[in-house]
């Protein structure tokens, strides 16, 4: 297409007055053109920064910021009063993505835990795993390894992170006390009573929870090493046996975080909607992004509580559009297992939206469908930072924990709580199925404090309703009217 081809159009005869039209590059031309074409077409009388980003796209599809430039020379000439919307066009367009940092070498699959680091910082209660004795090291490396031990199978490497961490702990308890560390009965009561000792000491109290895991990982150690002789073994298990019990009587922790925020999922539905409102009076742009974002995750992670680990979703990999709403499946990883479960979710449209609200960004709403169909197009991670850059693995846990006040992994317990109260065992089994969980037991272990103490009121409700059903009228009144008068003289003093 030509110059003259161009400004023969009808659509141009308003703009030859201007003289400098003729001295537009061509490139400039055919920008302005293709706007009067897509107005045309779409029936816009006044486009605004998301029409024109759109049909930047549209148009060229490689490189809408050239052809936004294109357009800003052609507007400099034509339409001067246009020029705020395409520089506004231009801050729309999804910036290039920037790749995460490559996988290091300590995460390859020859991990060694017991590796030197040179720069590591100095412990006060524990030792360093190239400290512990030679032939534990040579234990963990051979279950780094994958290699059976002698009446266990090599555990997952969390897990094994996690035993070699309580091995140094229990290394420097025996040491501090003059002994070597070697599994007996008596370093493992040493450890076990010190480590007793600096939990008495923390704000919430000993948490039976951690003595467990303690005792779990050491008789864990014990039947894999084969180092730990049969009679200290079954110690270690009569330990652990009593810290389970002792904690199925203790409330976990994080029920009784929910209790003092009060947090709720319809509540934290409230807080979600409320970020969203926010975000759409702020004149900040990286500060939209922020709250749009944080909102989205708070609204759709209260009623689809994945793990830290399942928890960023990927259009066209683990999130959908699908029949007219946003589908989630996604492979759920716990402790890395080989067989991993799948959880598919199609969202209904009141928790759809809030995938919508970072989709369309600050796009115009009419462009929703658009932007849907761009997002599954060009793939990606749904929750990025401002100017498209890649989220660490902490970045949804911690604008949850920021706007909620309560940590990512309370979600499951919340939802289990709320479901518990409101619909009983079969709220519970809804729960269980959003949260992945299969087993029975687990049902029991999130039945938190306030869910038993719900059902002790209702068990009273129920018995004084039938008590006053045997009782004759004119004694509840006068029972009543007694209780009355008590707490007016209480109110007095």
């Amino acid at each position: 297409m030509n110059r003259y081809h161009i400004l023969s159009k009808p659509a141009w005869q308003q703009f030859l007055h201007i003289e400098e039209i003729h001295d537009l590059p061509l490139p400039a031309l055919m920008a302005a053109d293709q706007v009067w074409q897509h107005a045309i077409t779409s029936g816009t009388k006044q486009p605004v920064a998301s029409d024109y980003a759109r049909w930047a796209q549209s148009s060229a599809a490689d490189a809408p910021d050239i052809w936004l430039a294109h357009l800003y020379v052609a507007f400099e000439t034509i339409l001067p009063s246009e020029l705020p919307s395409v520089d506004a066009a231009t801050a729309l367009l999804p910036q290039p993505a920037l790749e995460p940092a490559p996988v290091s070498a300590n995460r390859s699959v020859d991990w060694d835990p017991c590796r030197y680091k040179p720069n590591a910082r100095t412990r006060k209660v524990s030792v360093h795993p190239w400290e512990l004795p030679d032939d534990w090291q040579e234990v963990l490396r051979r279950a780094a390894y994958g290699f059976p031990g002698k009446k266990a199978a090599a555990p997952a490497r969390d897990i094994l992170h996690r035993m070699c961490e309580k091995l140094c702990q229990f290394t420097w308890s025996a040491r501090e006390a003059g002994f070597e560390p070697a599994i007996s009965e008596g370093t493992i009561n040493l450890y076990l009573a010190d480590l007793e000792a600096r939990l008495h000491q923390k704000s919430h109290g000993i948490r039976w929870a951690t003595m467990r895991a303690t005792a779990e990982e050491l008789y864990r150690f014990a039947r894999y090493s084969g180092l730990t002789s049969d009679e200290d073994t079954r110690y270690l298990s009569k330990r652990l046996t009593r810290y389970s019990l002792y904690e199925k009587g203790q409330d976990a922790l994080k029920f009784q975080v929910l209790l003092d925020t009060g947090n709720t999922t319809l509540g934290l539905l409230d807080k979600a909607d409320a970020l969203l409102s926010r975000a759409a009076s702020e004149p900040r742009p990286s500060r939209r992004h922020l709250l749009r974002n944080a909102g989205a995750i708070l609204g759709l992670y209260s009623i689809v509580p994945l793990r830290n680990a399942d928890a960023r979703l990927i259009f066209g990999e683990t999130l959908y559009w699908e029949a007219g709403t946003w589908v989630i499946d996604t492979a759920i990883n716990k402790t890395k297992a080989h067989n991993t479960d799948h959880l598919v979710v199609a969202l209904e449209p009141e928790f759809a939206r809030y995938i919508d609200a970072v989709v369309i960004g600050d796009h115009n709403a009419r462009h929703l469908s658009d932007m849907r169909a761009l997002a599954m197009e060009q793939g990606g991670p749904l929750f990025v930072r401002d100017r498209g850059k890649y989220t660490s693995p902490t970045y949804i846990p911690r604008l949850f924990k920021t706007f909620s006040g309560t940590s990512f992994t309370t979600t499951r317990t919340m939802l289990h709580t709320d479901q518990a109260i409101h619909r009983g065992e079969r709220g519970t089994r809804d729960a269980m199925v959003m949260a992945q969980q299969t087993s029975a037991a687990t049902a029991e272990k999130y039945q938190a404090k306030r869910i038993r103490q719900v059902a002790v009121q209702r068990v009273q409700a129920a018995a004084s309703d039938r008590r006053e059903a045997l009782m004759p009228g004119d004694l509840i009144r006068q029972i009543r009217a007694f209780t009355d008068r008590q707490e007016n003289r209480n109110a007095d003093l």
